[in-house]
Order: C-alpha cells, then structure tokens, then sequence
C-alpha cells in the first residue's frame, strides 16, 4: 500500500502546503482521505484522473477537509464514470450535500453515476481498503480511520485532540498519519503539538509516525526532533512525498 501525500497543511492559505489530503494506492487503486482545497491540483501533479479514484474518505465537516469535494463530485471526467465512487463519511456529510443541491450544485441524487455511501463511525470495504473507523476528540462527528490492505495498517485519524479514542483507533498500525497542529508546549482538546502526536503513537505501539497538518508558520523540524527524542521513527509530512506503508 503506497501513501502519497497530496496535502499536508491546514485551513489557511501556505504556498508551501495544499489543504489536508492524502491518497493511499494498492492494485491500481485509490482512496482519498480528505479533501482540502488544492487536492485536484495535486492529483494532477501525481498524474491521477480525479475518474480514477475507487473512493474518498472524509474525517469531518470543517471546510479544509471538504473544501473540494463538491468540485471532485463535479467534476467532468468523475461525471462520465460508470463505476460506483464510494464516499466514507459522518451522516453529517449529507446535510452539506444537500446544501449544495440546493443550490443547483451536485448531490448523490442528482449525479449520474452511483454513490456508494458508507457512514462513519463504522466499517467500511472499498476496493481493496478494509476500512475501521471511530470517533475522535474533535468537534462533532469527527472520526478517524485505521485503512488495512495486504496485511498493512495506516492509521489517519483526522484532526484530533488527545484521548483514548486515537491511542485505540492506531493500535497496530504500521504507520500513523497523524496531525500537528500545534506549536511545541501548546495544548488544546481538540489539535496536537508534537509531545501529544508521539505519546500517542508510544501508547499504541506504532513506531513509525508522520506528522501532518502543519499551519503556515510551523516549524516542523522541531517537531519531528521532539518524536525522536522519544525514540520514534518519524517523518514531517511534505506535498508530493510517497511512502510505502
């Protein structure tokens, strides 16, 4: 299962950094996990069709993580697509389509090709991905997702605060995406700073980390150096990167 970073900043504009959005590949297909603003750019970048997506996960409603999902539902070569396009997502998901529709712009209903509609909390199988999912410390139907495939395990749980609910959720991946946000020394119930990112991945055993969300003025050398004091194999997440989960 091969992770390409897509975007690893956060709602405000970076020119470093594109919104939250990630693409796990595995036997030619492709599952979004967010879907921030720059993602149809920086698909293109990686030479990926938007048509050619299997399914898209979305963590929660905030606008940096479903910026452009009406423009991929929208868009012309997904339109013309026969196969189903699965979307994960909080039932809460559906009030922001319906929106949209509203509005004349797209919803599951007025597409011509099937949603295939799964709601989180919750399991999930698209394609290839196995998909667990359970809700984080966030704001209100935020949720995570553990994506399993050929006996590997990533582990994204959105955005997060500290708490039980993620320690449990990454508990034997092989790899944990995961964001921060956060200043060093900095706390808050709903982001991280780097100390909250690596006592979770000690606590659920995960050795291997990648840290991801950073706002524009991040120092995200610090960051990664604070994991590693901790003994942790660790990686600042950057546009473009790809790695073998």
């Amino acid at each position: 299962m091969k992770l390409t970073v897509l975007g690893s900043g956060g709602i405000r504009p970076d020119l470093r950094r594109a919104g939250p959005a990630h693409l796990l590949s595995e036997d030619g297909a492709h599952l979004l996990l967010d879907a921030g603003p720059g993602m149809l750019r920086a698909l293109l970048r990686e030479g990926i069709s938007a048509a050619d997506l299997r399914g898209l996960v979305v963590t929660h409603r905030h606008p940096d993580h479903v910026a452009e999902l009406v423009l991929l539902l929208e868009n012309e070569c997904v339109r013309r697509r026969s196969a189903p396009l699965a979307l994960a997502a909080p039932a809460i998901l559906d009030a922001y389509l319906a929106f949209h529709a509203a509005w004349g712009r797209a919803a599951p209903k007025a597409l011509p090709y099937r949603i295939e509609r799964h709601v989180l909390p919750g399991p999930a199988r698209i394609g290839p991905f196995e998909i667990e999912s359970r809700s984080v410390p966030h704001v209100e139907h935020s949720v995570g997702v553990a994506v399993r495939a050929r006996g590997r395990c990533l582990v994204y749980p959105g955005d997060c605060g500290p708490g039980a609910e993620v320690i449990e959720l990454a508990r034997g991946a092989d790899l944990l995406l995961i964001e921060c946000s956060l200043p060093a020394g900095e706390r808050s119930a709903a982001h991280l700073a780097p100390a909250d990112a690596a006592e979770i991945a000690l606590r659920a055993g995960v050795r291997r980390l990648v840290l991801t969300h950073f706002p524009p003025e991040a120092d995200a050398e610090t960051a990664v150096a604070i994991c590693r004091q901790r003994g942790l194999d660790v990686l600042a997440a950057e546009d473009g990167m790809q790695l073998e989960v």
